[in-house]
């Protein structure tokens, strides 16, 4: 019987401050770059007014550099923000504020949604000006979509023609669900899994026969790769594999605060070492020492890529 393992999503300031220990030791930071130079490439052309749909935005700290950028390239952007966090939408608000203070972005118009996408796409509350997108992006969310593939359909439905939609997971063949009563598009994998084909996917293969959360799927950007093809084979969809490392020394130390806020983050489950199992806990324990790369000087690194999926309506 799979245990009962709560996502970090049902704790949004443990989650904050787990991301923020791992990127500080590790490479994930270029997570940043990577993202802005993949929406560096989209040329818009001669558009009086850009549109940008950002789902799952946390505090902003992503879209700064693309904000900066997209304010001197077009003469006025509208941004709409949907974050279900209302915590990270205050502390984007607060940025928004703070860069307008400066004088900074006064030609960006800022929406801001505290929803989940499903909430904001069954709602009434938009601009009515604005019902379609030159870009939309989303980073690391769509493993809290109810419905993945069905939901970024829609999404590209509403790209203007020539608009780019970006989406960024964790690359690999696998798909596993939280919620093993669920009807979902996915559902066959659930019950056979893929083999997996990254670190993140065997890292995952181990954890899904414990994970019963309804609110967290783990899901192979390679695996969407294909379900997308497969749903959308007329949109233009370019993949580009982007290397990222983890540090991960002090997980091995029992008693290391900043080791377990890296292995919640990495495992999703808040205080993972005390909240699950001591089956469970060894047996990703052992696979971290095995799987990850021993340096000279005695670090650890846990290595795997991201995918980032462009695609463009044409």
């Amino acid at each position: 019987m799979a245990t009962e393992l709560k996502s970090l999503v049902h704790f949004p300031e443990h989650y904050a401050l787990s991301r923020k220990v791992t990127t500080q030791y590790g490479r994930l930071a270029n997570r940043n770059n990577q993202f802005f130079e993949t929406i560096q490439t989209y040329e818009g052309g001669q558009i009086n007014t850009l549109c940008v749909l950002a789902i799952g935005t946390g505090m902003g700290s992503f879209d700064k550099p693309v904000i900066d950028d997209l304010s001197l390239k077009f003469p006025k952007v509208h941004y709409v923000v949907v974050e279900p966090d209302i915590e990270d939408v205050q502390r984007f608000q607060d940025l928004v504020d703070s860069k307008h203070s400066q004088r900074e972005w006064d030609n960006v118009v800022f929406e801001f949604h505290a929803k989940t996408i499903k909430e904001y796409l069954e709602s009434g509350d938009k601009d009515e000006n604005v019902t379609l997108f030159h870009i939309i992006h989303m980073v690391q969310v769509v493993y809290y979509f109810d419905e993945p593939v069905t939901t970024i359909a829609t999404l590209f439905d509403m790209l203007e023609y020539g608009g780019m939609l970006l989406n960024v997971m964790v690359g690999g063949m696998y798909t596993i669900h939280g919620n093993r009563n669920a009807t979902s598009e996915l559902r066959p994998a659930t019950t056979q899994l893929q083999t997996a084909t990254s670190s993140y996917g065997q890292l995952f293969d181990k954890m899904g026969k414990h994970f019963t959360d309804p609110k967290m799927n783990f899901i192979g950007g390679d695996t969407m790769v294909e379900q997308l093809k497969n749903h959308l084979p007329t949109a233009n969809l370019s993949v580009i594999k982007k290397p990222k490392a983890c540090e991960i020394s002090e997980c091995f130390k029992p008693t290391s605060k900043d080791g377990n806020y890296i292995l919640d983050f990495l495992t999703h489950v808040a205080n993972f070492r005390t909240s699950a199992p001591r089956c469970v806990v060894d047996e990703v324990m052992s696979f971290l020492k095995d799987e990850g790369d021993l340096q000279r000087n005695g670090e650890v690194y846990f290595k795997t890529d991201d995918c980032h999926m462009i695609m463009y309506k044409h």
